[in-house]
């Protein structure tokens, strides 16, 4: 792939939002390269140690994006990047749309419960949810016009892959879409547990 093309979509959110279903969905509909980023740092054992309280593995981000830089060059298809710690390791020039995924921290608390996550762990990414971290951050290193969020709250697979390819094909908006969580939170009188 030439410098110049720009055939990475990156997909980011909050653990539990769905990135996995959605990036292999998306994937499998375009004709694109799946590429988990957490796999890709263990499989070529990109990290420099692990935070044995957060029980996950610390990446190294220099290795890491040089490696990836590499991967991408070589590419000779789209490729979709599933990972909610791409800003900063998938190079911007690469990446033609970056996805956020967006989920109701209520169905977000469950979807963790479900994991069987601990309850410190589950509070932690709920918190970044309804702060906007992944969305911030995003935007931050892709800039606003290479950025788009999707709810995947209540909605099935294919609807979200439709909304992003609507994206990709430009007959879509691609301004941000207003998700304010903490507003939901508060209209529905739920921010206070959330927030404690």
């Amino acid at each position: 792939m030439a410098i110049g093309m720009r055939r990475v979509i990156v997909l980011s959110g909050t653990p539990g939002t769905g990135k996995t279903t959605l990036a292999m969905q998306l994937s499998s509909t375009i004709g694109a390269d799946y590429l988990s980023l957490t796999r890709y740092v263990a499989e070529h054992r990109l990290h420099r140690g692990i935070d044995r309280k957060r029980r996950t593995r610390i990446v190294d981000l220099a290795r890491t994006r040089t490696s990836l830089r590499r991967r991408l060059v070589k590419a000779p298809t789209w490729v979709v990047v599933d990972s909610h710690l791409s800003e900063g390791i998938v190079p911007k020039r690469f990446v033609r749309l970056a996805v956020v995924l967006r989920c109701h921290p209520r169905i977000l608390e469950r979807r963790l419960h479900a994991k069987r996550w601990s309850a410190r762990k589950i509070r932690e990414n709920v918190l970044a949810e309804i702060l906007d971290s992944c969305l911030l951050a995003a935007v931050k290193y892709y800039g606003a016009r290479k950025v788009i969020q999707v709810n995947t709250s209540n909605r099935s697979t294919r609807a979200c892959v439709n909304e992003i390819r609507l994206a990709l094909s430009g007959k879509h908006a691609r301004s941000l879409t207003k998700i304010d969580w903490l507003t939901a939170l508060e209209t529905e009188g739920n921010l206070d547990k959330f927030l404690r």
